[in-house]
């Protein structure tokens, strides 16, 4: 059953089984006054108390947004400290390649993807008939400009940045979102104080709400930010008889009537407004973005302020009056054309349960070609529709997740279940905000079918992904969807079990009295593990997927053992456990007298704590999906051995997190020994990890046993 999303983050853990100030300096043209002169103690500075270790830091950063005049301007001083730090004189300006332009002069700013659909639209009211907006014409509307920059040496040389903007410009033309532009500031060595500023300029016909990003890669000192909105949204704007013929519009034709803003501050912080309409905050002694192993997308996570322009300030009224638009284009291009009527009617025929009618749809659509196999990851989706309809894909046997997943959907309302979409925003991307009013958070689509009164929620757009099963980033999602009163409820999809995700390893093994060990063992996956694998199968070769196997594998192991993984079952059939048969051979056995020593666990006798020490946590853990690992191989000693002692058995459980189980079971000539190792969270408080570690060290002093055997004397070299 889907849950109400209730904050930032989403529950994401399951069970083990077994305000009004003047801005004096906020003028357009303030910031473009003379540079500040550095001080005895910055150009002295070889280290910084606040920053230790830091290759550099800015010692002050200011960014203004104006959006009445069509321009960003940046400032900033910075620190070098180490050879590192020099990186930092080649200036980095990214901007979006995501304004709209609308050749009324109405314009707002929206995702790229919806962008190249509307760079696509022909317009015939300016451009003449026929013809097609061009991206990159467009851009060209987009200019850094008004650069200065200086080096400023520890001695006090000062080495200006000389020449024209144009000629200092190197231009990189990103593949995705966004094109770059740099420029290089002079002389740079360690020591050395640099300083710059510039302007990104916009067409008069485009409106940008800014991003800021408060963090940076290092320590900032102090920090400035102002946003001033177009003229609409400032106290002295005049319109005419109550109606504004300035006011900016939206893609939908809708005008934008409100400013919002998502933020994430430190505490107490918060955007202040003065008396003319302009946005600030001030800021001092801003940590750097964390670089912490297994952290959440730092998209949620870094100090920032997101503005935008919107057409309502009430959450529930975006959303509705959004997903009624979204549903509306769904539903033309899933309508039950006769062809979808007939092949759900064939495919489920002869089923009245509504859950095997379900899974023998899942199994039809899962078995089309999907075109995101190609790319590696799922499709981003948009707001935009598959236009069309969706027998098409049916009729080629082929489409993106996307097409796929309102397949499904289709098929599913055609055999008589009572099936919708739900948007949600990928784990691996961002975290749902309910009260951030853009839908460009909504990056896929799942299937929620209600049987027997509960809604299970599938993933059919993900190749390879089991009935019932999500892709992890979908699992613990928050997002939207429709209720059956046609209202808007905000979701959060079922999580996964440690036991959804499980690695088993068994297998028996020969001992030598020198030592030696030969057998074959077989190795099974379930889960997302099972997935990754199965994929990189259809992107790559089965012998892609044997060598990445094997070096897993053989990284487990004891050092001296080979392993080549002789073949592998359950590849093609996502319905079924994945395995792999692996012969092993080598040394195992430190043989001293009459004594043969060996490791307890033959899988994970080198296990080390995964988690590195850190002094202090500021991210969440993000372990993606709960999990667990299942080991049970057995040695059989060689003749006239005998075990010396049998090993004590251990077992652990912190909470509800995890729980680790160790037992051997010893007979005459051999001994099995039994690992469980299981994991029921996905996220975890920062506050957790030291916890966290000293679970996972305790189970890695434990996996590091070994066992004596005692025999026949060596005989002398």
């Amino acid at each position: 059953m889907m849950l109400a999303a209730t904050g930032l983050f989403a529950c994401v853990h399951s069970v083990v089984c077994f305000g009004v100030l003047l801005l004096a300096a906020a003028a357009p043209h303030a910031a473009f006054g003379q540079f500040q002169a550095p001080s005895e103690e910055e150009l002295k500075m070889t280290s910084d108390p606040d920053a230790p270790g830091a290759a550099a830091v800015y010692l002050y950063r200011e960014q203004t947004e104006d959006d009445p005049h069509h321009f960003r301007t940046v400032y900033a001083r910075i620190k070098v400290l180490t050879e590192q730090g020099k990186d930092l004189a080649t200036v980095h300006v990214n901007y979006p390649r995501s304004f709209v332009f609308n050749p009324a002069g109405n314009n707002t700013n929206r995702s790229s993807s919806a962008m190249q659909n509307y760079f696509d639209m022909p317009d015939v009211n300016h451009f003449g008939e026929n013809t097609r907006l061009d991206p990159d014409n467009i851009f060209a509307h987009v200019e850094v400009s008004a650069i200065q920059g200086r080096t400023i040496h520890p001695d006090g040389t000062v080495i200006p940045l000389t020449g024209a903007s144009a000629d200092l410009l190197k231009v990189k033309r990103g593949a995705d979102q966004f094109n770059e532009i740099t420029f290089n500031l002079p002389s740079v060595e360690v020591g050395s104080v640099l300083e710059y500023r510039y302007q990104v300029r916009y067409d008069f016909r485009f409106q940008q709400a800014p991003l800021w990003q408060v963090q940076q890669p290092y320590f900032v000192h102090k920090a400035r930010y102002i946003f001033i909105p177009t003229d609409q949204f400032l106290p002295n704007h005049a319109s005419s008889a109550g109606v504004d013929s300035n006011a900016i519009v939206g893609l939908d034709g809708q005008v934008l009537t409100d400013i919002k803003l998502a933020r994430v501050l430190p505490p107490g912080k918060e955007v202040n407004k003065d008396a003319l309409g302009r946005y600030f905050v001030d800021f001092t002694d801003i940590p750097p973005i964390p670089q912490e192993a297994y952290a959440p997308p730092l998209e949620a996570q870094i100090y920032k302020v997101d503005f935008y322009y919107t057409s309502t300030a009430d959450a529930k009224e975006f959303w509705q009056k959004e997903m009624q638009g979204w549903i509306k284009a769904v539903d033309k291009y899933i309508a039950p054309t006769a062809t979808i009527k007939s092949t759900a009617a064939e495919v489920a025929s002869g089923f009245d349960n509504p859950l095997d009618k379900a899974k023998q749809l899942y199994e039809l659509v899962q078995r089309l070609n999907n075109t995101d196999i190609a790319g590696g990851s799922p499709s981003i989706v948009t707001d935009e529709v598959p236009q069309g309809s969706v027998e098409k894909v049916l009729e080629r046997k082929s489409g993106n997740g996307e097409q796929i997943a309102l397949l499904y959907l289709s098929l599913a309302r055609a055999a008589g279940l009572n099936a919708r979409p739900v948007r949600i925003a990928s784990r691996n991307r961002s975290i749902f905000d309910s009260e951030f009013l853009n839908t460009d958070q909504l990056d896929a689509v799942v299937i929620g079918v209600t049987i027997n009164g509960k809604e299970i929620v599938l993933d059919p757009g993900v190749k390879m992904a089991p009935f019932q099963t999500l892709y992890w980033p979908r699992a613990g999602a928050g997002g939207v969807a429709m209720a059956a009163n046609s209202k808007v409820e905000t979701i959060v999809t079922p999580l996964q079990d440690n036991q959804d995700n499980t690695v088993v390893r068994v297998g028996s093994l020969n001992i030598s009295p020198q030592g030696t060990v030969s057998g074959t063992l077989k190795v099974g996956f379930v889960g997302q593990q099972a997935l990754q694998l199965r994929q990189m199968a259809l992107r790559t070769d089965s012998d892609s997927v044997k060598r990445t196997l094997e070096g897993m594998i053989v990284a487990q192991l004891p050092d001296g053992v080979e392993a080549h993984i002789d073949y592998l079952s359950g590849l093609d059939d996502p319905n079924k456990q994945l395995v792999a048969v692996v012969p092993v051979t080598g040394s195992i056995g430190n043989r001293t007298g009459s004594h043969l020593i060996l490791p307890r666990l033959f899988f994970d006798s080198k296990e080390t704590d995964p988690f590195p020490a850190e002094t202090s946590r500021s991210l969440p853990v993000d372990l993606h999906y709960p999990a667990q690992e299942q080991e049970q191989v057995t040695y059989v000693f060689p003749a006239g051995f005998a075990l010396e002692e049998t090993p004590e058995d251990a077992s652990m459980r912190w909470g509800e997190n995890a729980a680790y189980q160790l037992r051997s079971k010893a007979s005459a000539n051999s001994i099995t020994s039994a690992r469980i190792l299981a994991r029921g969270f996905t996220l975890l408080d920062p506050s957790e990890y030291g916890r966290l570690r000293d679970f996972y060290d305790k189970v890695a002093h434990a996996d590091r046993q070994q066992i004596a055997l005692t025999g026949p004397a060596a005989a002398a070299k």
